[in-house]
């Protein structure tokens, strides 16, 4: 079974490439130019690589360059634009501000300090790891990292909760932070890597800004808030246990460290000017960069100024850059158009049907996810923002937001690398995580997605 598994991806991965062959050297069909099918090349590769994993994801985007550049499917300055792109230093200063938090501490004394708040007992307890989780990602923006400081704590809580390894309370725990960091954070412009590269994409395909306070509007208040009262439920329903002590976990008692109250009056500033950013003007980005930059500042901040050299990874800066790039070589030629061009008419979108036009992007997203994974579908939507626009009648703004509710429709946990994570620190089996993601997904398409549907309605987001 075990050779099976990891057979199938080399398959798949093959067939990208051999797909990815074929594309660049086929005679283009009416319609498409030659540009297009070697960029439809790179993009075959580049996905098929992403989607399997059979190398690093880190590898997957220097094959990208690499490929790309030689190839000549666009100029380097396109191909490299991630790099110039906001959402990269965003990313940038989360990685410094989550290296910070788990360096000093202060990451594992807020989660250790709130968790007890919710009482003692299972059913609290997983609703504490969602809360914990969920306000997280309004200091720490980066599921992965979120995902790192937390399960630590989780291992510990289940530990005093007497849920052994494999027991569905400690399942349960640990579901709790994987999709508590992931699904109402969807709703938090830094949080995630798929927020990222859609900031990213528009700004660097459109000249489109997001704001911070804007998009939390636009969709924390469905996707968030029901996330996170959903997500306890399901957990509890789905993997019911009683628990063995009720000594619940116990808050941080060594001191307050100078380094912790520096950290969180850096991080309470950031926060400050990310809700405002609506009144200054200063883009997310920045905010994040001039924390992280707060952090390594002698005197001031709370790590040497190497820390960024040698605990810094770079890899998840690296990948958003690249898939950012991605969608830049893609709207540069003229490929998103095309695909818009065949699958608008199968999706049937036209103006004045906005309920049905909503269900079928987010569809589109939902499917386009399980070939691409999430971090790699905002590429190729955004690209496809313009035609989706005219087809629905919509702002362009409101078509690029559109793909945002498809992010909580998981199916697979390849599809989101935090997902991949978790299953790798913590032993949990895929079969168990499926558990939760395919109720859950349902449910989200049941009822979030209308919900969205409503709330923008509600807003006049569609014109």
């Amino acid at each position: 079974m075990r050779l099976r598994g990891a057979l199938i991806p080399r398959v798949l991965a093959a067939c990208a490439v051999g797909l990815a062959i074929f594309l660049y050297f086929a005679p283009p069909p009416d319609g498409v130019t030659v540009a297009m099918m070697r960029t439809g090349a790179v993009v075959a590769l580049t996905i098929g690589l992403f989607a399997t994993a059979v190398v690093p994801v880190v590898v997957a985007v220097l094959i990208f360059f690499f490929v790309a550049v030689v190839a000549a499917v666009a100029p380097r300055e396109v191909i490299f634009s991630g790099f110039t792109s906001a959402a990269v230093w965003l990313v940038f200063g989360g990685l410094i501000i989550g290296v910070a938090m788990r360096e000093t501490g202060l990451g594992a004394r807020i989660a250790g300090t709130l968790l007890p708040l919710f009482g003692r007992g299972y059913g609290r307890a997983i609703i504490g790891t969602v809360v914990v989780a969920v306000l997280l990602a309004f200091v720490v923006p980066s599921s992965a990292g979120r995902i790192l400081i937390l399960l630590p704590i989780i291992f510990a809580l289940a530990d005093r909760l007497g849920f052994a390894g494999g027991s569905p309370g400690r399942t349960g725990l640990i579901l709790a932070v994987t999709m508590g960091s992931m699904v109402p954070t969807v709703g938090i412009l830094p949080a995630n890597v798929p927020n990222n590269v859609l900031m990213g994409a528009a700004e660097s395909v459109y000249g489109i800004t997001l704001t911070y306070g804007s998009y939390l509007l636009l969709h924390f208040p469905v996707i968030g808030l029901i996330g996170l009262v959903a997500l306890p439920v399901f957990i509890m329903l789905l993997f019911r246990d009683t628990a063995n002590s009720g000594d619940g976990a116990t808050a941080e008692s060594t001191p307050v460290s100078p380094r912790e109250v520096r950290l969180t009056v850096i991080l309470a500033a950031a926060l400050a000017l990310w809700l405002t950013d609506t009144l200054h003007g200063v883009s997310p980005a920045w905010v994040s960069l001039g924390a992280g930059i707060m952090c390594l500042l002698p005197g001031i901040g709370v790590m040497p100024p190497q820390a960024v050299i040698e605990k810094v990874n770079y890899g998840p800066w690296l990948f958003v850059a690249g898939v950012i790039g991605l969608g830049a070589v893609i709207a540069h030629s003229g490929l998103g158009p095309v695909l818009a061009e065949r699958l608008i008419p199968v999706l049937e979108l036209t103006p004045g049907h906005d309920a049905r036009n909503f269900a079928a992007v987010a569809g589109l997203g939902m499917g386009m996810a399980v070939v691409t994974t999430f971090p790699g579908q905002p590429a190729l939507m955004t690209a496809m923002g313009v035609p989706i626009a005219q087809a629905t009648g919509w702002p362009l703004l409101t078509a690029l937001m559109a793909q945002v509710p498809s992010w909580v429709l998981i199916l697979f946990p390849y599809q989101a690398p935090p997902l991949v994570l978790a299953l790798q620190l913590s032993g949990m089996r895929v079969g168990e995580m499926m558990r939760l993601l395919l109720p859950f997904a349902l449910f989200a398409w049941l009822v979030m997605i209308p919900l969205q549907f409503v709330w923008w309605r509600f807003l006049g987001y569609f014109g």
